[in-house]
Order: structure tokens, then sequence, then C-alpha cells
């Protein structure tokens, strides 16, 4: 689906340039929430939209033009969409991570996939794929799901096990797995998604059959060896796309208490003559809701931050580190998704509606809880390498 280059009309900008061209289009997104949701994907215009004010280049080496920004960066910029637009957020994120993979390609391959460092891309770790090694690179068949935002995308990457003689190739680590970059028009689009919550990501399944796909666009996810030396590249893969997911969240929640507040000013319960505003609960549960989001923020953006000045170093991240950062994220999630369903229920009966966005709030943050880099296990996870053990699974 070619869309036409935007790029040459983006002017060198920074990050801070595109923060302000954001916030001038969220009341335009939260606009279109409904129609957002309706459509169960983002409209190309407005995918545009975002293009121009190139949040998308925020993961983008400068190398190949983009803005090779800090962690902090890109997860305000993502907080900041997700508080007018759970769906929206999330293709923000999914856009932003998924160019990140631009330095963690070789030089011949993302100048091929990320020529326009406007574009956003879609990105799968998960290794749902078998790429068979050929003479110049693999042949690829395989079905993923949530792809989130292929529906606005022009190139696909996603996880492969190598395969020989029809088993997975195992290599001293483990079960060799690489990731392909491959271009939209030899990926077939499913229409699988049919969700409770961030319904207009467009998250659908995906598969290719018997695609080649060459040496250059391959790179290993999980292998820093193959990265690029600059420290955002240098940063786990795992803790900074989970960074920008917790950034999702927090904007979701931040959006919710903020039209908690505006609705309350008007709001009168049944039975009760003063405006919601005026209660005690509302007072008291919005107080709390405030000091749960603003803790969950603080620890995320805290820990991100620790991660990012010990690569930008030089040094190496320490186990304690990376626990912390999964901890912040679990903690930010759980906490994101309770101030959600806390301002959805103060605003009685009339937020059971569809046309409410604070239901919408409520199911988009629920659905967050859900994705497997935020599952309850992670809990155990962190608690054994704080306690000096290894964890239990192979990419932690």
């Amino acid at each position: 689906m070619p869309t036409q280059s935007i790029s040459e009309g983006v002017p060198k900008t920074t990050a801070g340039d595109i923060a302000r061209r954001l916030a001038g289009l969220l009341p335009a997104i939260r606009g279109r929430r409904q129609e957002i949701e309706q459509a169960r994907r983002l409209p190309q215009d407005l995918v545009d939209q975002l293009r121009n004010t190139g949040v998308f280049t925020l993961g983008v080496p400068r190398a190949l033009g983009g803005q090779e920004a800090s962690p902090l960066e890109l997860m305000a910029a993502i907080e900041a969409v997700a508080a007018a637009d759970g769906s929206t957020g999330w293709c923000t994120m999914i856009g932003v991570g998924s160019n990140v993979s631009a330095g963690y390609v070789n030089e011949h391959g993302a100048r091929e996939v990320w020529a326009d460092p406007t574009l956003p891309s879609a990105g799968l770790a998960a290794s749902a794929g078998a790429a068979t090694r050929v003479a110049g690179g693999v042949r690829v068949t395989g079905r993923w799901a949530f792809a989130s935002g292929i529906t606005h995308s022009e190139w696909l990457w996603a996880g492969c096990l190598v395969m020989e003689d029809g088993q997975p190739r195992v290599t001293a680590h483990g079960p060799e797995i690489i990731h392909v970059c491959i271009p939209l028009r030899d990926v077939q689009i499913h229409d699988t998604w049919h969700v409770s919550g961030l319904c207009g990501t467009g998250s659908n399944d995906v598969s290719v059959s018997d695609v080649f796909v060459p040496e250059h666009r391959i790179f290993a996810l999980l292998d820093p060896s193959g990265h690029r030396p600059e420290p955002l590249y240098q940063l786990p893969p795992l803790h900074l796309f989970v960074f920008q997911l917790v950034a999702v969240s927090l904007g979701i929640a931040r959006g919710a208490l903020d039209e908690l507040a505006e609705l309350a000013q008007t709001k009168v319960p049944s039975f009760y003559t003063a405006v919601l505003a005026d209660k005690a609960v509302a007072q008291v549960e919005l107080a709390r809701a405030e000091a749960s989001l603003g803790a969950a923020r603080a620890f995320s953006y805290d820990t991100a931050d620790d991660l990012w000045r010990t690569v930008s170093a030089g040094a190496a991240v320490s186990p304690r580190q990376l626990a912390r950062g999964r901890i912040a994220a679990l903690h930010a999630v759980e906490a994101g998704a309770g101030v959600t369903r806390t301002a959805n229920t103060l605003a009685g009966g009339s937020s059971i509606y569809r046309g409410s966005s604070l239901q919408r709030h409520a199911r988009d943050a629920e659905a967050i809880t859900h994705h497997f880099t935020v599952a309850p296990h992670v809990w155990e996870e962190a608690g054994r390498v704080l306690l000096g053990r290894e964890p239990s699974i192979p990419v932690f």
C-alpha cells in the first residue's frame, strides 16, 4: 500500500519540535476516537498527519535521517498521543518502536527498509515463522498474530526459527532465531482484529508463504553484536520496547483522569443535587488515582533514565537494573489499568455507553495488561534476579 513520500516536506527538526507538533495534532485525534475504534484501524490521513510531525523518526539513527532520540523522549511522545486516544497511542508506539530496528539491521538493509524515516513500520518479535537458508538469503513461511499497525505500514519485520531438515537449527545458545524484513506486497493480512480493547490498532494476523528475503534484510534482534554502536541501539531491545509500551498505559490513564475531572464539574449523580466534583468520594478517589499514576510514571521514567545513563557511558547494564526496569513496567501497566477503572466507575452509568471515552480508556488500558511483556510471571522472574538467581526464561 505505497503512499507518497512525505520526508521531503519534513524539515530538520528536534525531539522538542516533534513534541510541539504532536501537541497541535492531539485535539484532532480526540475528535476521531469513535471513528478510529469503529474502523478498527487508523485512517490513512491521520497516519500522514502523524508522519508530518516527524514522530516516527524518533527511533531511527541519525545516520539514516532520523532523530535517534533518548528513551525518555520516545516515551514522552508516545504518552502524549496515548492521552488523546489509546489506539493511536499504541500505533504510534509500534511505529516508533519498530523503527528503532533500523539500528539493528546492517547499513544496506536499513537504507532500503527505512529509506523514508518518517514512515512507520510494523514489527513482530515472536519467532512464529520458519526460515530456510538458500543462496543469498532465506525463504520464509509463517503466520504471526498481533501485527499492530500493519494496515498503514509498508514494511514488516518478523521473527523466524531457522530450519534445517525440517527441524529448528540448534546453536550453543538454543534454537537459531532471526528477524526478517519483508515488504507489505509479500504479506497477506487476515481480518482477525475483533477485540475488546485497543480496537483501532488494526492488529490483525499476517502470513507469508515461501517469500525470499535477501541476506541484507536479516538481523538478530536479541544479539547486540550486530547492532549499531550508538547508545540507543545498545539498550536491551526488550526493555526499550517495554518502556515505550508503558508510555501508552500512562498516557491512557492521564487522559482518563483529565476527562473525569472535566466531567465532574457538571455531572450530578442520581438522587443528589451536588455535582460529582463536590462529592467526597470523588475527591478522595481522584487524589488517590493521581498519586498512583504519578508514582508509577516516576518509577518508569527513573528506571529508563538509569539504563540510558549507563549505556550512554559505555557501560553494561546490570541484572538488577534490568529487573527494576521490568518491575517498573509491570507496576505502571497495572497502575494505569487501575486508574482508568476508577475513573470509569466514578463517572457512573453514563460511562458504560460506547460513546463514552472513559469506558474506552478502561478497555484500552486493560488490553495492555494482557501483553506478554507485562504478564504476571514477570514479577517472579524479576524477584529471582533481585535475589541473585538466574531468570528461568531465556529472554528477560
